[in-house]
């Protein structure tokens, strides 16, 4: 048991005011701190905590605050020890939340202290299967955790287990159990054998002391169980509610729904609250009167329902999240501002737009499209706008293409999109859009790999100096490029001449001298290929070398990019990969090659960095560092990768997954936007860079207090430039180089001692030490 004696600190992840119809912008957060970008929509669980009713929805974990009317995301940046959570109690004795989570995890958060504490027991222990907890029952200040594999029972005074019961079925065999629950000292458990009960004062560890009244069916319908007014109630999937009557076994349960999925029975002062696929009910089970039905409009696929102090109920729905009613009829909802959906493909942070988008299509590891019609989500300013076929379900408004891959913007603010299926959209706004495929906005180049034009696959894009767009289009005809150039000022095409394997080529960069650098798909065996259109000379590469004659092949390759001094960087399922001289590459006598980098500070001194770990994504911050995407989390390396600075995972970020997806920074505001295969966050990193004539410094947070914890920024400042932090009198503090266009100070001296409170000053320069600017940061005491 882990005791984590850490608040719930709400404010940190800034909470959302949210009315049936909108939610407000997030609020910026601090250098070094994260921000959750999960929707909210797929609710799933819920439970009912005096002045809060939590939530748990498919990729979310987040609390509604009845009296502030607001919610608020929780994670491991808050004391959390785990994601995803699959089940959730409130246990009103002892004022204290039950949260299971889907690894099998559980935590236990106390109101009274705001502490929570871990018990992993089940999570740690080594079992054949399927380890899940499916249904949390809490009755005499002990928690029953129906399982995947038998019960377990939490002693929720002393939060510990107490027992487990895991093999009570015939003849000892281990059974899943659905739901459980407590009356009149027996045990009822709705399992894989049917329904099934025991007496707590017999030992319900030996299988023989357990009776099942009802056999097992096909599909496993006993799911659900509740106990109200004194009586047990089951479902029964596709069938009925039967109630439990000492000496006579399970009784139909008259007035209640037919026919349908039981999602979940809910007992509450009005009645027993029957969720099933459709609806809420209201039930008395003791004359089988229907109180109250409760279908509001937006009631789609209810999962849960809570009837709270005041009469208000909250019912989870798995395509609108939160939805508040009194009268079954309106109902509020509540929604955070966030992506329609956690699933991503890839994501594009656009540089002097600020803006960000999340493309949710692509196509699996085959290369075999998805067919996901999903749309896009862009975020600027703060807040989210979902494009997709329901906020735009006119195609005259937004095509809908399909398996959107990756964007890229001119300088014009358009945004150009590859479809892999539907070719590649140019994208001004909704009505404000072109098509481009073998069958619209002809003519054009691009090709349908099969007659059937819907397999016209634009896997890249990107925008090169001249403001025109480069497009890949794996179509795979042998003698027939797959590369084109857009020119969106005369409209036109240009096919790129033909070479070997240009019509199976995935990624692309260009390099400062405006040559093309690709990654071939990883079934081609291509490796990279680099093309210089004035020459129409090419290079392949498919192997990388280190010291010590150490040599990896380099064909399995999933990103490319162009640092900030011009190197080539590519992602390899053996690590990253550098070309140090990219715009040499066609100088035959220097024969050069793409090298491993070698750590040559910290962990791993000595070895190529990351070696043998599979890169997704790779993305250059301002200071020119690299952040990697891998299946074991995000790192930051420094800009020769000759270093490791950070290594987020879920044990110690709010990452929703350690399986990166991708990962973007947005240049001006240092955020780091992280695609997981569940779920979006971002985190605000250190360095910016700053576009055209810098300005003179700009400090968030200012004012700051004197126990302020986080970094205070200062951006807008020369790229690379130099700053000195001194108080009023000239005396030094604290001096060094921007990272891009933006340094942080922890308010901390040369010493490590904090600073008193004052006005402190900001002098910023350029690498030259020109451009001299004076800034001011006021210290202050809470």
């Amino acid at each position: 048991m882990t005791l984590v004696l850490r608040h719930l600190r709400g404010a940190c992840l800034a909470a959302f005011l949210l009315t049936a119809a909108s939610a407000r912008a997030q609020a910026p957060v601090g250098y070094g701190d994260w921000q959750l970008h999960l929707p909210t929509n797929q609710a799933r669980a819920l439970a009912d905590a005096g002045n809060r009713v939590y939530v748990a929805a498919e990729n979310a974990f987040f609390y509604f605050d009845k009296s502030l009317n607001t919610t608020q995301l929780l994670s491991r940046r808050d004391g959390l020890n785990d994601v995803g959570v699959s089940a959730l109690a409130y246990d009103s004795v002892g004022q204290q939340l039950v949260v299971a989570y889907r690894s099998a995890n559980v935590d236990i958060l106390r109101d009274k202290d705001g502490a929570i504490v871990n018990i992993n027991d089940i999570a740690r222990k080594e079992i054949s299967g399927a380890k899940t907890i499916n249904h949390i029952h809490i009755n005499a200040r002990r928690a029953y955790l129906a399982c995947s594999f038998g019960i377990v029972v939490v002693d929720l005074a002393k939060l510990e287990i107490r027992d487990s019961y895991t093999n009570i079925g015939p003849g000892g065999s281990v059974l899943k159990i659905y739901a459980t629950a407590v009356a009149n000292g027996t045990l009822f458990a709705a399992t894989s054998n049917g329904l099934m009960r025991t007496s707590l004062s017999a030992n319900p560890l030996d299988y023989r002391n357990w009776t099942t009244d009802l056999p097992a069916r096909a599909g496993d319908p006993y799911r659900t169980l509740a106990v109200q007014a004194g009586r047990v109630v089951a479902g029964i999937n596709g069938d009925r509610l039967v109630t439990y009557v000492a000496g006579s076994g399970w009784q139909t349960l008259s007035g209640a729904p037919t026919g349908v999925e039981y999602r979940q029975l809910t007992p509450s002062l009005a009645g027993l609250l029957v969720t099933d696929n459709s609806k809420v009910t209201v039930l008395n089970v003791t004359n089988g009167v229907t109180a109250l039905t409760l279908r509001p409009g937006q009631l789609a696929d209810p999962r849960a329902a809570v009837r709270v102090k005041g009469g208000q109920y909250y019912l989870a729905d798995y395509a609108n999240g939160l939805l508040k009613t009194s009268n079954g009829q309106q109902a509020e909802q509540f929604l955070t501002n966030a992506p329609a959906a956690a699933q991503g493909f890839s994501v594009l942070a656009g540089g002097s737009s600020g803006k960000v988008d999340i493309f949710t299509g692509g196509y699996d590891e085959k290369y075999e499209q998805r067919d996901f019609y999903r749309g896009f989500f862009e975020y600027a300013d703060g807040r989210w706008t979902n494009i997709t076929p329901q906020t735009q379900p006119n195609p005259a408004q937004y095509p809908n293409p399909k398996d959107l891959t990756r964007g890229t913007r001119t300088p014009d603010g358009t945004l150009y999109v590859g479809s892999y299926g539907n070719g590649l959209l140019e994208w001004k706004g909704p009505g404000e859009f072109r098509l481009f495929n073998p069958t619209t906005n002809l003519p054009n180049p691009l090709r349908s790999a099969i007659p059937d034009p819907k397999y016209t696959r634009v896997p890249d894009v990107a925008t090169d100096a001249q403001s025109k767009v480069w497009v890949l289009n794996r179509h795979q005809i042998v003698g027939q490029s797959g590369v084109f150039v857009f020119n969106p000022i005369a409209s036109s095409w240009q096919i790129v001449d033909y070479f070997s394997g240009s019509e199976n080529l995935e990624r692309l960069v260009l390099d400062d001298a405006g040559d093309l650098w690709a990654v071939g798909s990883r079934r081609s065996g291509i490796g990279v290929v680099a093309y210089q259109p004035g020459t129409k000379s090419v290079r392949y590469y498919t192997d990388a070398y280190g010291f010590d004659n150490t040599t990896v092949n380099i064909r399995e390759s999933y990103d490319i990019v162009k640092d900030r001094s011009g190197n080539i960087w590519v992602a390899t399922d053996k690590g990253p990969v550098v070309f140090a001289e990219a715009t040499s590459a066609f100088e035959t006598s220097l024969d050069l090659k793409f090298g491993l980098p070698y750590v040559r500070r910290g962990a791993g001194t000595g070895f190529p960095a990351l070696f043998n770990e599979r890169i997704r994504a790779i993305a250059v911050d301002g200071g020119n560092r690299k952040w990697f995407g891998t299946e074991r989390g995000l790192w930051l390396f420094n800009a020769d990768a000759s270093e490791a600075l950070l290594h987020f995972t879920t044990d110690n970020s709010p990452l929703p997954s350690n399986q990166i997806v991708d990962v973007e920074v947005n240049d001006k505001t240092g955020e780091v936007f992280v695609v997981t295969d569940a779920g979006t966050v971002s985190y605000r990193g250190d360095a910016t860079v700053t576009e055209g004539k810098p300005s003179c410094a700009k400090v968030f947070p200012n004012p700051v207090r004197t126990d302020f914890t986080g970094q205070v920024g200062i951006t807008s400042i020369a790229n690379n430039g130099f700053v000195k932090i001194t108080d009023v009198t000239g005396k030094m503090v604290y001096q060094t180089r921007a990272n891009g266009g933006a340094v942080t100070w922890n308010l901390q001296d040369y010493n490590g001692r904090r600073v008193q409170s004052g006005v402190y000053l900001v002098l910023s320069s350029d690498a030259d030490g020109k451009n001299g600017c004076v800034s001011k940061i006021a210290v202050v005491e809470r």
